[in-house]
This record gives C-alpha cells, sequence and structure tokens, in this order.
C-alpha cells in the first residue's frame, strides 16, 4: 500500500468517473506497505479507497476478491469491492488493474494491547472456519520449496554472519517441517498494518481486516505464527508472554490446535520469521534496483525484524512450546 501510481486530482475523477460518486471532496495516497498503490478518496456520498494493483493481473486477482466478497457474506468485516455502472468491480487505468472498496472506519494500532490480541485471535480463527467453505484455491507462494529455493538465492548476498544463519536455518527447516498440518484459505500477512480498530468503542472494536492480497491455501497454523510473531511484541522486541496467551488462547476458542499443531508450534513460529526475513530482503533488493526509485511515501520494513525474532526462536524453544499450553 505505497504509492507507485501517481494521480492528479483530474486523473482521479477520470478513474472514478464510472462509479458515479457524486463530487470529489479529497484525495491522498497512502503510505503503509509496499506491494500496490493506494488513495484514499472522499467524495460527497461517501470514504472509498482505491486500490491500483502494481503486480497481479486481473485473472489473478479474481481470488482475492471473490475471497473478500466471500468473507464479507459470512460476516467477516473485509473491504467490500465497489462495482461501477456496469457492475464490473475490476478495472484498468494505465493498463493496471484497479479496484475500488468502501472504506472501513478505524485505524491501525501500531502498540497494540492484550485486548487487540485477543481480537486478532479470535477474527483470525474465524477466517479459518469460513475459508474451510470457499471453493477457489491458490498455491502459498511462500510455501516450503519457495521458501528454500529463495533463501539459497539469498545466501550469496548476505555478510558471512547471516549467510550462515540463513542456511542453518534452512537445513534445520528441510528436517524439521511437518507437511501434514491442517491447510485452508490463509490472511498470510495480517501484520499490525493490515487491522483496523474503532477507537469509538471501548477499548477498541475491531472494525477491519485489510490486505488479502497474499491469501492462499497453507497450513493454518503458519497464519497464526505470522500474526503473534508481529502483534505480540513486547517492549525488548520479543514475544510478549501476556500478549501471545491472549492472542493464542482467543484463538482456540474459536478453533482448537491438534495436538500435533501444538507440536509444531515452536517449528512454525522460526518459519513464520523466516519468510518475512527473505521477503523483506528481496523487497530490500528489488527496492534498490527500481520500486523506491519510483515509489512516493514508501515506509521501509526492516529485514532485521524479522532476523531478530527468527535468532530469539531458535534459542527460546521451551518459551515458544510453552505458549500454545495454558
Amino acid at each position: 500500500m505505497a504509492v507507485y501510481t501517481s494521480l492528479s486530482l483530474a486523473q482521479v475523477k477520470q478513474l472514478l468517473a464510472p462509479y458515479k460518486l457524486g463530487t470529489i471532496i479529497s484525495y491522498a495516497g497512502i503510505a503503509d506497505g509496499i506491494e500496490n498503490t493506494n488513495y484514499h478518496v472522499k467524495t460527497s456520498i461517501g470514504n472509498y479507497v482505491v486500490t491500483i494493483f502494481e503486480h497481479y493481473n486481473a485473472q489473478q486477482l479474481s481470488y482475492f476478491l471473490q475471497l473478500m466478497c466471500f468473507l464479507r457474506n459470512h460476516g467477516m468485516t473485509v473491504p467490500e469491492p465497489v462495482a461501477d455502472s456496469n457492475q464490473q468491480i475490476l478495472n484498468l487505468w494505465q493498463a493496471k488493474p484497479v479496484a475500488l472498496f468502501k472504506r472501513l472506519p478505524g485505524k491501525s494500532i501500531l502498540q497494540p494491547g492484550i485486548s487487540h490480541c485477543r481480537q486478532i485471535g479470535t477474527a483470525l480463527a474465524q477466517l479459518h472456519q469460513v475459508g474451510k467453505h470457499f471453493s477457489l484455491h491458490r498455491s502459498n507462494p511462500w510455501g516450503f520449496s519457495q521458501i528454500q529455493s529463495i533463501g539459497k538465492a539469498h545466501c550469496d548476498h548476505l555478510d558471512k554472519d547471516d549467510a550462515l544463519l540463513l542456511c542453518d536455518e534452512l537445513s534445520f527447516q528441510h528436517e524439521h517441517m511437518d507437511h501434514n498440518l491442517p491447510r485452508g484459505v490463509i490472511h498470510a500477512d495480517l501484520f499490525r498494518d493490515n487491522a483496523l480498530f474503532d477507537s469509538q468503542f471501548k477499548d477498541d472494536q475491531l472494525s477491519g481486516i485489510l490486505d488479502f492480497y497474499t491469501a492462499c491455501h497453507a497450513p493454518l497454523l503458519f497464519d497464526l505464527a505470522i500474526s503473534v510473531n508481529d502483534w505480540c511484541l513486547g517492549d525488548d522486541h520479543y514475544l510478549d508472554l501476556n500478549k501471545a496467551k491472549s492472542l493464542l488462547n482467543a484463538y482456540e476458542q474459536v478453533r482448537p490446535l491438534n495436538d500435533n499443531e501444538k507440536h509444531n508450534w515452536p517449528t512454525m513460529l522460526r518459519t513464520a520469521s523466516l519468510r518475512f526475513w527473505l521477503s523483506r530482503l528481496s523487497y530490500q533488493q528489488a527496492s534498490r534496483q527500481q520500486f523506491n526509485k519510483e515509489a512516493q511515501l514508501t515506509l521501509d520494513k526492516d529485514p532485521d525484524v524479522l532476523k531478530y525474532l527468527l535468532l530469539k526462536h531458535r534459542e527460546n524453544t521451551t518459551f515458544c512450546q510453552s505458549l500454545i499450553y495454558s
């Protein structure tokens, strides 16, 4: 959700003309994220988000948009695609796919508390339960074999200590990854900047889950580990016991983990850390060549944050295991 495609007011008006949204009052680029171009647009009849997709074609986007519609129809607070006057929810702008969504209330929480973690745990489990009935399938672009391949490619570009860490972790994952864990639709990127909370309610109320453009079919435990790694950090930048237990307990109230998932929990925390360490390294490398030369308002996401988590998970297996047991 960065700004790679800059729009003038005249271009915004032209882009939104097929939607019949009244008069444009204001518009502004959204700085969060690193993949798509997003704008907030306020009109005389409502608030919207325009998304210009920089990496996906229309066929690929069909999965994500249908998934969001499916989740909304089953009670999940996710963005609602808006159809134009021809009942199309996906159009083209300068040869790039573009979609419009009703803007959800609330804002992202950068320093979540126990209540925020609990709500995320509940919502993630609900997503996993509802997703069981979604008929479309998308393979995980960051599955086990892809992580191994991408990781080995990065080994040649890191300093000695990081290369040794990465190679050792890839070997560990190869030996310990369990390929028989329960699978289904996962969000795959439920970080703090992809959820909204409405402060009008006591303790803030979860008002939206955003950015489903990495959603896919994968182990549900992987999704849970991704969220815990981001939402449950303490002041020391490692997992806070109370936050983690709150999120995990709330999750299990909706979808209890089986014994095999509990056994694999410490490994999956490492897998999730490794996945985002590698993806951030990849974006960092690509940005030097292309994206940061073009993008406006882009905020870097530091790969070392996930490398640190990976190191700590490797050192604290017993602590990680304890999180999953009451």
